[in-house]
């Protein structure tokens, strides 16, 4: 039996398990910064795409939110239904489905990246600066050795 701890306070706990409490906490004060915006998290990670890249794929949105392409299907027909987007046909590739911000998505999606900066700069509020580097580079690091072939 492992020595491995669940407990993210003990010296031998899990490192997989002290992300995934810091991943649901951080996520928890994201959403609770969202509360005003009328977003979710997972819709904020999507509108901050969309305005990043107006003609970015489903597939690539559903990556971004951490969704599967059926699950953004939905949350873009709900995003579109309440006015944060707006989806038009491209001029030149019927199949392709361009997908722009509304005004209201504009302001959501700027609220939200307020609302990220705000949770991250608590979660991280005890680090220096050097060690807010180092934690990102290891973070790149771990998340690399994982990727897929």
């Amino acid at each position: 039996m492992s020595m491995r701890k669940m407990d993210t306070a003990s010296d031998e706990a899990w490192i997989g398990y002290c992300l995934k409490v810091v991943q649901h906490r951080l996520r928890q004060r994201l959403e609770a910064e969202l509360a005003g915006t009328g977003v979710s998290a997972s819709q904020n990670a999507v509108l901050l795409a969309i305005g990043d890249n107006p003609r970015i794929s489903n597939a690539s949105l559903a990556r971004a939110a951490f969704v599967t392409p059926q699950s953004m299907q939905g949350m873009l027909v709900t995003l579109e239904r309440d006015g944060f987007i707006v989806r038009t046909p491209h001029p030149e590739h019927g199949r392709i489905i361009m997908t722009e911000l509304t005004e209201k998505g504009s302001a959501a999606a700027q609220a939200g990246a307020i609302a990220a900066e705000a949770a991250e700069r608590q979660m991280l509020e005890d680090l220096t600066g050097d060690e807010v580097n180092l934690l990102r580079t290891l973070l790149q690091r771990c998340a690399h050795a994982l990727q897929e072939e």
